[in-house]
C-alpha cells in the first residue's frame, strides 16, 4: 500500500511540474513576443521616416521642374544677368570657403569624393 500511496504522489508531482513548465513556458513565450512586436514596430517607425525623408528629398529635387512649368505657363522667360550687373563680393566668397566641410580623418577619401557630389538641401536619413 505503501508503494502504491509513493506511486501516486509521485505522479501528482510530475504532473503538477509538467503543468508548472507548461505555464511558465506560455509566458516566456508570450514576453518574447512581445519584445519582438516592439522591435517590429521600431524597425517600421524608422522605416517610415526613412520614407518621408526621402519624399521630402524627392519633392525638393522635383521643386526646380515645378517652377519651369509655372514659368512656361506664364510666358516668362528667364535669362542671366549682363556683366555690368554682376557684383563679387569678397566677403561672401571667404565665408563660403570657411563654412565648407572639412574632411574628418576617419572618412575614406572615397566618401569624402562622393559627397561633394550630394546637394546640401537633402535631409538627413537616420542610419
Amino acid at each position: 500500500m505503501n508503494k502504491r500511496k509513493f506511486l501516486k504522489s509521485i505522479a501528482g508531482i510530475s504532473l503538477c511540474a509538467i503543468l508548472a513548465l507548461g505555464y511558465v513556458h506560455q509566458e516566456v513565450e508570450i514576453v518574447k513576443t512581445g519584445f519582438l512586436i516592439n522591435k517590429h514596430r521600431s524597425e517600421v517607425s524608422f522605416q517610415l521616416d526613412q520614407y518621408r525623408s526621402l519624399v521630402y528629398n524627392l519633392s525638393r529635387l522635383e521643386s526646380p521642374k515645378r517652377v519651369e512649368a509655372i514659368l512656361c505657363m506664364n510666358d516668362i522667360a528667364l535669362c542671366m544677368p549682363k556683366v555690368k550687373n554682376k557684383r563679387r563680393f569678397s566677403q561672401i566668397a571667404r565665408t563660403y570657403d570657411e563654412e565648407k566641410p572639412r574632411m574628418k580623418k576617419s572618412e575614406s577619401l572615397l566618401a569624402y569624393v562622393l559627397d561633394r557630389f550630394s546637394t546640401n538641401a537633402e535631409a538627413k536619413v537616420a542610419e
